[in-house]
C-alpha cells in the first residue's frame, strides 16, 4: 500500500517510466502529445513529490492521496492510448468511446496537475 509523499512520487516517476512507445504515427498527433503531456506531468510531480517528501517526511493522507490519484489517471490515460488507433478490425463507435473517456480524464489530469502544483509552491495542504 502506498502510503506516504515518497510512495506517490515513487508512483509518478513509474508510470512516466512506463508508458509505453507509440507506434509511428503522425507527426504532432493528439494521441502523441498526450503522452509526451503524460510523462512530463507525471515526471515533473514525482520528482516534485519526493522532493517534499525528503524535507517533511511521509506526509498526511490528504497531502499525497492527489499524487496517487494523478498516478492512477495518468496510468488510465497511457492504457487507453494504447488502444486508440491501434486495432484488428476498425470500429469507429469504440474508437470515439474510448477517445471521449481520454478526454475527460484528461481534464482530471489537468485538474490534479493543478493541485499538486500548487500545494508543491505553497507548501501547504489545498482543497480539492
Amino acid at each position: 500500500m502506498n502510503e506516504s509523499m515518497d510512495d506517490a512520487g515513487c508512483c509518478l516517476l513509474s508510470v512516466a517510466w512506463n508508458v509505453a512507445p507509440l507506434a509511428e504515427g503522425q507527426p504532432g498527433s493528439r494521441r502523441a502529445g498526450l503522452r509526451r503531456t503524460v510523462v512530463a506531468v507525471c515526471r515533473t510531480a514525482g520528482h516534485g513529490a519526493r522532493d517534499w517528501a525528503a524535507r517533511h517526511g511521509t506526509g498526511t493522507e490528504a497531502e499525497y492521496r492527489p499524487f496517487l490519484q494523478l498516478a492512477d489517471v495518468a496510468y488510465e490515460i497511457a492504457t487507453l492510448l494504447l488502444l486508440v488507433e491501434d486495432f484488428l478490425v476498425p470500429d469507429l463507435e469504440r474508437e470515439h468511446r474510448r477517445w471521449a473517456e481520454i478526454e475527460e480524464l484528461t481534464g482530471r489530469l489537468t485538474e490534479l496537475a493543478g493541485w499538486t502544483s500548487a500545494f508543491l509552491l505553497s507548501g501547504a495542504p489545498l482543497r480539492l
